[in-house]
């Protein structure tokens, strides 16, 4: 290559190289105290657009979870208030059993135990009045599935989160079967009495043996069984018409699950063979709500748990004609919860109240109390109807407690968990496109200082050559300057 100074061709390549080299050099810096590979779309295009996508997936998974950590947290609030209320109600069934032992239990103490039970009835509405998570009051209804009868005879019990809004016209109610009483009606006169002895047993519940002496009468008969029945608590009524001489045995309740079982001592004197059983059931109410299947329970029908808008909607008739009963409001008010990263990932969970009004509805009952807030302890037969209303709101009660529970376990704690898996593999995923490899990358920086190191040198070196070139013009330069070339 001949020498010359216009055009260094070596130094202007070595300049290139050490500008590359400088530019990897700073790469190399910037993913070093970045830690990630991918600091720009320059540096891996599709990386990045795979890493964005995964980010984002990332921190709505972690706002899920978030959520879901939040939702548990008012559920367990609820479920605490729920305990109490069960506690409470626990008491009043056991002042309840003591008002009804009508033999050991005088009219003073009546009334203790009536003071007391409506203490209890206000520290249950207190609970559902004051049960708060923030702002939000979580027992009072408000937050739950809520409705109306349209009549005296319907009565709305209670809906679910699947339960739908109701047009403004209601769901109309159609009864096609009537439900029933396990009743027995016989014929009692004094020689058959005489001498009668019966064993009665309850579905699941008391038995009772009552023996009539010889030469006693029917009326006496009845009233001894009477008398056995009302010790024993037993669900069941015992009337005799001396006019008549007809006696009747006859369940408090109604539904197939409400029966009992008679012997007697006498062929045809109650019961038709002496010494055998004779089982008497009730029947369950049949028929549709909103001409979707209802699921029959004594004299409640509830929408079957597959139906487009009924699911899980309860009502009580009380009517005795079947046909159209009338139609029934719901509003949906349940709290929903966004409990995963897409927009339809939603928990619906229904906070019904817990008030006295509504617990203990839709239960048939001589005392006339339409809700636990009327029950008295007055009497022995309000007492025995009392218990029967408490049973109805434990089980209410309990039901709340179980679709709490199973949300609890079942979705949010396993959707937590799911959610703190998913954080963790997308974040896995993540890293792996995005983060740089600190030992790879240490390599590839000793290696580009080296680089801009020799190609700095590199730069020096070529720029010798002007150099030389200058230096042989100086040396032959009578005046060793350079401005001789330009004044002349």
């Amino acid at each position: 290559m001949p020498l010359g100074i216009k055009h260094n061709i070596a130094s202007i390549n070595a300049i290139n190289h050490l500008a590359e080299a400088q530019n990897e050099l700073s790469d190399s810096l910037k993913r070093l105290s970045s830690g990630q590979r991918v600091n720009s779309g320059a540096d891996d295009p599709s990386g990045l657009i795979l890493s964005e996508g995964l980010r984002a997936q990332v921190a709505s998974a972690q706002q899920a979870l978030q959520n879901s950590e939040f939702s548990l947290s008012l559920v367990q609030t609820a479920e605490g208030a729920l305990v109490e209320v069960n506690n409470l109600l626990i008491e009043m069934r056991q002042l309840a059993t003591t008002a009804a032992n009508e033999g050991a239990t005088d009219y003073n103490a009546l009334l203790t135990l009536q003071f007391q039970i409506r203490k209890a009835i206000e520290g249950i509405d207190r609970v559902s009045r004051f049960t708060r998570f923030g702002n939000k009051t979580l027992l009072d209804g408000s937050h739950g599935a809520t409705g109306m009868g349209g009549n005296e005879e319907l009565v709305f019990l209670k809906a679910s989160s699947k339960t739908v809004a109701s047009p403004v016209s209601g769901y109309d109610v159609d009864i096609t079967e009537l439900p029933l009483r396990a009743t027995l009606t016989a014929d009692l006169d004094d020689d058959d009495a005489s001498g009668l002895q019966i064993t009665l047993e309850e579905e699941d519940g008391a038995v009772i043996r009552v023996s009539n002496p010889e030469g006693a009468t029917a009326v006496g008969f009845a009233k001894r069984l009477q008398k056995a029945v009302l010790e024993a608590n037993m669900n069941l009524n015992i009337r005799f018409d001396a006019d008549d001489e007809e006696l009747t045995i006859e369940h408090r309740e109604y539904g197939l699950t409400k029966g009992f079982t008679v012997t007697g001592t006498k062929d045809d004197v109650i019961v038709d063979n002496a010494f055998e059983p004779e089982l008497l059931l009730g029947r369950d109410i049949e028929g549709t709500i909103n001409d979707e299947p209802a699921d029959g329970d004594g004299l409640i029908l509830t929408g079957d748990y597959n139906n487009e808008k009924t699911s899980g909607l309860s009502v009580a008739f009380l009517g005795d004609g079947t046909g159209n009963a009338g139609s029934v409001t719901v509003a949906q008010n349940s709290l929903k919860f966004q409990a995963g990263a897409s927009a339809d990932e939603k928990i619906v969970i229904a906070l019904n109240s817990t008030h006295s009004t509504v617990l203990g509805r839709g239960v048939d009952n001589t005392s006339g109390f339409e809700n636990l807030s009327q029950i008295s302890l007055k009497s022995t037969q309000e007492a025995i109807d009392a218990i029967r209303l408490v049973d109805e709101a434990l089980d209410q009660l309990l039901s709340m407690r179980s679709q709490l529970g199973s949300v609890q376990k079942y979705t949010l704690e396993t959707n937590i968990s799911v959610l703190r898996s998913t954080v963790e593999n997308l974040t896995a995923a993540e890293s792996s496109i995005r983060d740089t490899d600190m030992a790879l990358e240490m390599v590839n920086f000793t290696k580009n200082q080296i680089i801009t190191e020799a190609a700095a040198a590199a730069v020096a070196q070529s720029n010798q050559t002007a150099t030389r070139v200058l230096r042989l013009l100086f040396n032959n330069n009578p005046h060793g300057h350079w401005s001789f070339f330009r004044d002349h």
